[in-house]
């Protein structure tokens, strides 16, 4: 295995399960089940590879608020027993992989889900070797406007205050982690949405994948990181 020119931080937007459940003519739950479980299977790629910050895309704010109640409970009931499989797999605390989830959940999510991704969160803490990062009723518009709205407070208190990269990065759900070096995004559609970490993309590379989230396999992400690998970043020049 080439380890060389290894993406230090990859974040993915897994597109497609509701479609995966369409084309299947199950549940669009199971399209989200089938989903967890590629997630799962890319989690150990991550090990093999060594790449250390992994951020995935779990739900944006409107998957969460505007969607039908019965997929909505759906959702919540799949992070209660995933994140609570989370807690429980061996891997997680054999590599020391720290659990982060970010964005306004605890605001969204019922007592059950939210009560599964602190205990998540709280059992891996004193992590560091591996950094595992949800984004879970996540937008990143929203995120930029209340990063602005808190600097905006700061400057009322303070007139020596000195707005830079590193303040607004302070005030991001992001600020403990490292810039985004590729982003992902499965189900055929070249875009990135709701302003999608937008702040920590900057210099990113991006992979656009034809595949729906759920037919996306280990190997197809080996194959983007070994394309990753040969491509020469720039960095904005």
């Amino acid at each position: 295995m080439d380890m060389s020119n290894i993406p230090n931080h990859i974040a993915i937007i897994p597109d497609g399960n509701r479609r995966w459940a369409r084309l299947h003519g199950v549940p669009t739950i199971e399209g989200h089940r089938e989903g967890v479980n590629r997630a799962i299977e890319i989690l150990e790629t991550l090990y093999e590879h060594g790449i250390p910050f992994f951020t995935f895309w779990g739900s944006s704010l409107s998957n969460l608020t505007t969607r039908t109640k019965e997929e909505i409970f759906a959702l919540e009931q799949l992070y209660v027993l995933q994140f609570k499989k989370l807690v429980e797999n061996r891997q997680i605390h054999k590599k020391r992989v720290k659990i982060r989830v970010l964005g306004p959940w605890e605001s969204v999510l019922g007592k059950k889900a939210v009560s599964s991704i602190r205990k998540a969160e709280k059992k891996t803490e004193h992590y560091g070797d591996f950094s595992l990062t949800f984004l879970i009723a996540y937008d990143g518009i929203e995120e930029m406007i209340r990063a602005m709205e808190q600097i905006a407070s700061e400057a009322r208190e303070s007139r020596d205050l000195v707005i830079n990269s590193e303040l607004l990065k302070k005030h991001l759900y992001t600020r403990e982690l490292p810039p985004v070096d590729l982003v992902i995004r499965t189900g055929g559609e070249p875009h990135l949405s709701a302003g999608f970490m937008m702040w920590d993309i900057a210099e990113s590379q991006l992979e656009f994948s034809e595949k729906l989230w759920p037919d996306y396999t280990k190997d197809d992400f080996a194959a983007t990181i070994s394309k990753f690998q040969k491509r020469e970043r720039r960095f904005g020049t």
